[in-house]
């Protein structure tokens, strides 16, 4: 199985898990976007959102393409959310800063795969 095939496998499940959380427990992902950017609540109902429609257009043939860069680009717009939690006295993420750096740490390997995602030919899924 092609790495791009276990990319997508990857962040179709993660995006499910991760779309369905952000509605059952909104304060954790309202807890991680900063205080200065209004309407906090209403952002993290559409990223989960959009986590969702990324998971299942992934596996769209006709929209397998758009969905990886949709991809990417999530994964680089969280990435200062992530970079901003390693700074707060008790990080979001686990609470601890090193916690908090590996999930950055995490943050660029899953760019790297959506980039690579992203930028291959959309194979059908098998």
């Amino acid at each position: 199985m092609p790495r791009q095939q276990f990319s997508r496998i990857g962040f179709t499940a993660a995006f499910i898990a991760s779309g369905i959380a952000h509605f059952l427990t909104p304060r954790f992902f309202i807890a991680l976007i900063p205080k200065a950017i209004p309407g906090r609540p209403f952002w993290v109902y559409i990223s989960g959102l959009v986590e969702l429609v990324l998971a299942v257009g992934l596996w769209q043939r006709r929209w397998q393409k758009l969905a990886a860069q949709g991809t990417l680009a999530l994964m680089l717009l969280f990435l200062p959310l992530h970079i901003a939690d390693i700074f707060r006295e008790k990080p979001v993420a686990g609470g601890r800063k090193d916690t908090a750096v590996l999930r950055l740490l995490a943050q660029f390997g899953l760019i790297a795969l959506a980039k690579e995602l992203a930028t291959h030919e959309a194979d059908p899924p098998n």
